[in-house]
């Protein structure tokens, strides 16, 4: 199976281990979990995480995910209004990603889908302190703090 294949196999069954435990994927969940996918499992799929602000990100992957939306695979669902707290203007929304195809996960992936089902379980907050305390090096905030603080300090 080519890297590609693989990898959007895999988008789809994260989703859909979600949709079975009846839990959201943000998009920084979404984002996370593959990084553990390569970081703790050690399943290489040359997504280039790369440090972002919310900690490591994969545009590589997000282009993966875009690509099934297109296709109508997956539906971008926008839950909740996100306002600025001075204008009350709204400045985004909060996000999740829904399986929409049919899929069924095979034999040999069951390891995977066990370490999906483990983190899809976990809120944000939590995968977010497990990635930040573990991998601190790819959260671009914990630079700018350190920069500032440590300007601070002199």
């Amino acid at each position: 199976m080519l890297v590609e294949d693989r990898i959007y196999r895999l988008i789809k069954l994260l989703l859909y281990t979600a949709k079975e435990e009846n839990v959201k994927v943000t998009p920084t969940k979404f984002q996370k979990i593959f990084f553990l996918l390569e970081k703790e499992k050690r399943v290489q799929l040359g997504l280039d995480f790369k440090p972002w602000f919310f900690g490591a990100y994969s545009e590589k992957l997000q282009d993966y995910l875009y690509r099934l939306v297109e296709l109508g695979e997956v539906e971008v669902v926008e839950e909740e209004e996100v306002r600025d707290p001075l204008s009350g203007a709204i400045i985004g929304y909060i996000k999740n990603y829904v399986l929409k195809s049919d899929f069924k996960p095979e034999e040999d992936e069951k390891e995977i889908e066990e370490f999906f089902r483990e983190w899809v379980r976990k809120s944000k907050d939590e995968i977010m302190n497990y990635v930040y305390r573990k991998y601190p090096e790819y959260f671009e905030y914990s630079k700018i703090r350190e920069s500032v603080l440590g300007s601070l300090k002199k």
